[in-house]
């Protein structure tokens, strides 16, 4: 499935909250980046499992949180 402006434009608007909520979780800025690079790594990798019509930044969210808890 092929990456939408609109959702790419989502993907890139919520990054800055990614980010600030990575932080929050780790508390480590380095560490934070790591984490948002690699949930939108995921999220590309898995879109076709996207719903249209529902929040990428909260999909893109429990990505992260999932990847932080493992």
């Amino acid at each position: 499935m092929a990456l939408d402006p609109s959702q790419q434009q989502a993907m890139l608007d919520a990054v800055p909250h990614l980010r600030a909520f990575a932080v929050s979780l780790c508390g480590n800025v380095t560490y934070a980046d790591d984490l948002v690079q690699g949930a939108l790594l995921r999220g590309l990798q898995n879109l076709d499992k996207f719903q249209a019509g529902t929040c990428m930044q909260a999909w893109l969210f429990t990505i992260l949180r999932n990847q932080f808890y493992t």
